[in-house]
């Protein structure tokens, strides 16, 4: 026989509703969300076989989640701080990489005329104080959805039209790419 989640019975109206709002949030993190819809699964009678099958974890682990629901609430669903070297790319850093990306370079009294990588990391060290390396600061750009990469120079805009014209003329009369 399967066990009933004892969350269920210790689960409020008012908690179920701050559940269910948390979960309506497009920003939530994946990890928190399959643990809140554990944690509402157990709130409308699910047992923890049924929920460790839908949810591909273990029952223990579903024990576990529950527990700690019933403990600390939602803030003891969420993943602990992980461990390593804070971020050097904070908000204002981030804020000054987008208004400087969408600055012309010769606005800013600089000698160039498009931003490469390099150029953009070394200016922005100069400003923040913050060196991030070029490779690095490709992956910051590509998060705030900024593109990358090299300028395609074109000289199209510098053609004839008759001229273009009358050249493909000549290549088709005499047969694709020319012939002797």
């Amino acid at each position: 026989m399967a066990e009933r989640a004892a969350a269920a019975s210790a689960i409020s109206a008012a908690e179920r509703v701050a559940v269910e709002a948390q979960l309506r949030r497009r920003d939530l993190p994946p990890r928190l969300r399959e643990r809140l819809e554990m944690v509402k699964a157990a709130a409308l009678g699910q047992d923890f076989d049924q929920i460790a099958r839908w949810s591909g974890r273990s029952v223990r682990t579903v024990r576990r989640w529950l527990r700690a629901w019933a403990q600390g609430g939602i803030t003891a669903l969420a993943d602990a701080a992980r461990p390593g070297r804070p971020a050097q790319a904070d908000a204002a850093y981030l804020a000054a990489l987008e208004t400087a990306a969408e600055t012309p370079p010769p606005t800013l009294g600089l000698p160039f005329d498009v931003w490469t990588s390099g150029r953009l990391s070394a200016y922005l060290a100069a400003t923040t104080g913050v060196r991030i390396a070029p490779g690095w600061l490709r992956a910051l750009l590509a998060r705030q959805r900024f593109a990358s990469g090299r300028p395609k120079h074109s000289m199209r805009h510098l053609r004839d039209p008759e001229e273009v014209a009358l050249c493909a003329a000549e290549l088709a009369a005499v047969g694709g790419k020319g012939s002797r």
